[in-house]
């Protein structure tokens, strides 16, 4: 990453927001431990949520956002889209129907209304 005198106060707020949503979608995907619980828990909706607000943190930083900081969090979103896709695929294989909406990076129904 460059040298951090690069960064702004808001580059380093971003990059702590993705890392906390980054390791809270790993919970609910059932690949690391809950630190409050120390349970695994696995919560495909919550995670597909998750996923969703680091992809449209991705879209909405495009402009004016330092390289490396799209880069991690680029890496975030793929790393995780990855797991949830592993995970439907083992909810699939145990027999146990998948979420309802639709996977991680697939474009959101057009409805004509805006957001």
């Amino acid at each position: 990453m460059s040298n951090d005198a690069e960064l702004t106060r808001h580059d380093h707020v971003l990059m702590g927001l993705v890392f906390s949503l980054q390791a809270a979608a790993m919970q609910q995907l059932g690949k690391i431990q809950d630190p409050m619980t120390g349970e695994v828990g696995l919560d495909l909706d919550q995670a597909r949520a998750t996923i969703d607000v680091l992809e449209m943190l991705k879209v909405k930083c495009r402009t004016g956002t330092p390289v490396d900081v799209l880069r991690m969090l680029d890496g975030a979103v793929l790393n995780l889209q990855l797991n949830y896709v592993d995970e439907l695929k083992r909810k699939a294989a145990a027999g146990a129907p998948a979420p309802a909406e639709a996977a991680p990076g697939d474009p959101a129904p057009e409805t004509g209304t805006p957001a």
